[in-house]
């Protein structure tokens, strides 16, 4: 004869599993932390130094990296000095003997944008380089600049120069400073350009 088991009795087993699950798992959890205590405290930290060296460690591969970008050709870029008022002028030009090849320029011209570019491409030829750092690499035949008309507008009244972009160079050093070229821009300005700077170069034995 089977027992008739009630159906209110089957609950108080839940509740029961639920109970005993509930004690191991606390059980646990004080295990670890009594096992973590017994461990040193100098191996906690050693382990802690270990990390944090590690971590600082991947520091100097990336400052390394950065060097050798910075010293690399293909970052090298002309010097072409920004020119403001006449005393950034005097001194452009009394720093040395050197050719001074200047450029002056609107900054809402077309054609000054459009040329840009190549008088950059031709102080990176004749011109001092500089790497990303701003430290000298290359000593060129000539120093180049440029000068704003938006800020400069007396500076290029006093230069005479009415058409943009428009390409002087002086013969520069001391106080005996001369100037030898004025070339407006036009399409075949940067070749113009080129055959005077080499042409005052080789009359002056250089």
């Amino acid at each position: 004869m089977k027992a008739n088991i009630s159906p209110m009795s089957k609950p108080k087993l839940h509740l029961r599993t639920l109970l005993f699950a509930t004690v191991a798992y606390i059980i646990m959890v004080n295990t670890i932390k009594t096992c973590h205590s017994f461990i040193p405290t100098s191996h906690r930290l050693v382990h802690h130094q270990a990390t944090t060296t590690q971590r600082k460690s991947n520091v100097y591969p990336r400052s390394l990296f950065r060097e050798l970008i910075m010293d690399d050709e293909e970052d090298l870029r002309a010097d072409i000095t920004v020119i403001k008022k006449t005393d950034g002028l005097d001194n452009f030009l009394k720093e040395d003997d050197r050719l001074c090849v200047i450029k002056l320029y609107a900054p809402y011209c077309k054609a000054c944008r459009a040329f840009r570019i190549k008088f950059r491409k031709l102080a990176m030829e004749k011109g001092d380089l500089i790497n990303t750092a701003g430290k000298a690499v290359r000593s060129g035949d000539a120093r180049f600049g440029e000068i704003d008309y938006a800020s400069n507008v007396k500076v290029c009244k006093n230069l005479g120069v009415k058409k943009f972009p428009t390409v002087l160079i002086f013969r520069g050093g001391g106080d005996n400073i001369e100037k030898l070229s004025e070339i407006v821009c036009k399409q075949t300005a940067i070749e113009d350009i080129v055959a005077e700077i080499d042409q005052l170069m080789l009359l002056s034995g250089r």
